[in-house]
């Protein structure tokens, strides 16, 4: 079979490649992936900006049905619509997975980079990784479920949304816009998002179809200045930092309201940058960093899926065969596409 792999370390080396066809181990299931969606930490594995392990197959975002189970495996059968957490667990050992926390093990075998992901017609997971997708999810919503899943984690744990907060998300790339709809889905008073001129023409109109109560433009418009206005000098209760871009984190002290709270989603590429910690200190307001996703987050996606609290058609740009996965990687690296699913 053949699927789409990192052939070497650096810039670029993305391939169409041929490989085996995994065989099922007794704890783990066979998955015929039907719909896998293209991260941006995909762009940065092409780009020679994310660590991986090549030669390995692309991807972790997707939603497939069983089509063979292990011998040990008594809660799926074949035919089973699901979505699974992208990997084959930790190292059993850690601090981290004696907590429950396996999702943050340093030794995880996380799919998509260093082991073979979801890019390829099939894959093998364990069933303690498997999610039953409800019958009233469409496929192309189900394969939303993992970056909804980071979210959950982010606003639904780690930094939750009280009701009737203002809110306000820095940065409408898949993630930020996902957070704007949570942030509203689970009561927020009132939510903003920011973008840029390059993100006019589609992510903010998404932000606008989604029911986002503010889509602005910060080379347009004054985010400050805006905030300032519709709390009444207060600020926001809960900002979403969602870019990973400089200067919107070296702004995020400018919005938050005293006593706050800062949820931090954004990767940023980089080694460092700059941090107002003055700012921060003064505003003296809780900064919570999220990153991965764990069981109870999946399973709040799936929820708010299946209860259609949040709008997710806007986000899907296009579907396309894997073999065009080119096009689609222009697409979204040129800010022309949000969420692009593949089909192998």
């Amino acid at each position: 079979m053949k699927g789409l792999a990192k052939t070497h370390s650096g810039e670029g080396f993305l391939d169409i490649i041929e490989v085996e066809k995994p065989k099922v181990e007794a704890n783990e299931v066979l998955i015929q992936i039907k719909m896998a969606g293209i991260c941006g930490t995909d762009l940065h594995i092409e780009e020679g900006r994310f660590n991986c392990n090549p030669p390995v197959i692309l991807g972790h975002e997707f939603f497939g049905e069983i089509a063979e189970t292990g011998k040990n495996v008594t809660d799926f059968k074949v035919g089973d619509r699901i979505v699974a957490e992208a990997h084959k667990g930790g190292c059993g050992t850690c601090r981290n997975c004696q907590r429950g926390e396996v999702e943050l093990c340093t030794k995880k075998r996380a799919i998509g980079y260093r082991i073979h992901g979801c890019f390829v017609p099939y894959l093998t997971l364990p069933a303690s990784s498997l999610h039953i997708v409800p019958d009233n999810v469409s496929n192309e919503h189900a394969a939303l479920t993992e970056p909804i899943a980071i979210v959950m984690k982010g606003l639904g744990e780690k930094c939750r949304v009280e009701p009737e907060d203002f809110v306000v998300v820095l940065g409408c790339g898949p993630i930020g816009l996902l957070a704007a709809a949570v942030a509203k889905a689970e009561g927020a008073g009132t939510v903003v998002i920011t973008g840029t001129d390059a993100d006019e023409k589609i992510r903010l109109q998404a932000a606008r179809k989604m029911g986002i109560d503010h889509a602005l433009n910060v080379e347009r418009e004054d985010i400050v200045e805006k905030v300032n206005q519709w709390t009444h000098g207060l600020g926001a209760d809960l900002v979403v930092e969602a870019s990973g871009a400089a200067p919107a984190i070296e702004q995020i002290f400018d919005l938050v309201r005293i006593n706050g709270r800062v949820c931090a989603l954004g990767i940023t590429g980089q080694k460092s940058v700059p941090f107002p910690w003055d700012a921060a200190l003064a505003k003296a307001a809780d900064v919570n960093f999220s990153a991965s996703s764990n069981w109870t987050s999946w399973t709040r996606a799936l929820s708010i899926l299946s209860n259609q609290k949040i709008n997710v058609d806007p986000l899907i740009t296009k579907v396309l065969p894997l073999t065009e996965w080119k096009e689609a990687f222009a697409l979204l690296r040129s800010s022309e596409a949000i969420k692009i699913l593949l089909t192998p």
